[in-house]
């Protein structure tokens, strides 16, 4: 037992005095890991947000979806699938002409990939029924996105909805309040 309480002390007291002898031992170099899969999604997700969102591009559409994609945050009022998302991006898109969507963060592993963003526009034209409010909107969003090889098959997606609504002053605690 008492060898066992004088090991610890000798081991440690000759870990340090190697290293006041300059007998440290070299850290191994970082090794930086790629992960083309990922990559690869994340180009997915930024065509669909710079050339389907922010410049209204809706054929990208067809390359990045698979045939029958599932949206479990599917507008209302519009169509399933591929055609569902050009007909929203083609209503932000004429409500809010002005419209960037920055994508802020992404992550990805094995077949998924989230996303968190921050869109921003200007209401100057018709919104899911709603007039015109000349009005600037900030919304922050997350994606999360499952893949079946280099297309996107599935969303699901939480935006600040509500937070948009009470910019637009239409509705909810604060409507039409000025920050």
């Amino acid at each position: 037992m008492e060898s066992r309480r004088l090991a610890v002390p000798m081991i440690a007291f000759a870990f340090a005095l190697a290293g006041i002898a300059g007998c440290q031992t070299t850290p191994p170099a970082t090794v930086t890991v790629t992960n083309d899969t990922a990559d690869r999604y994340k180009e997915v997700y930024r065509r669909l947000v710079d050339t389907g969102f922010n410049q209204g591009d809706t054929t990208v559409v067809d390359s990045i979806l698979v045939e029958n994609p599932i949206d479990h945050q599917q507008m209302p009022g519009m169509p399933e699938g591929r055609a569902g998302l050009k007909q929203t991006i083609m209503m932000f898109r004429t409500a809010f002409p002005d419209l960037n969507i920055k994508i802020e963060n992404m992550m990805s592993e094995g077949d998924h990939l989230v996303a968190y963003t921050v869109m921003t526009g200007t209401h100057t034209g018709e919104f899911m029924g709603m007039k015109p409010t000349g009005k600037p909107v900030r919304v922050e969003g997350f994606d999360l996105l499952r893949f079946e090889g280099d297309r996107m098959a599935e969303h699901w997606g939480v935006s600040d909805d509500a937070g948009m609504m009470r910019q637009l002053g239409t509705g909810g605690p604060g409507a039409g309040a000025k920050k």
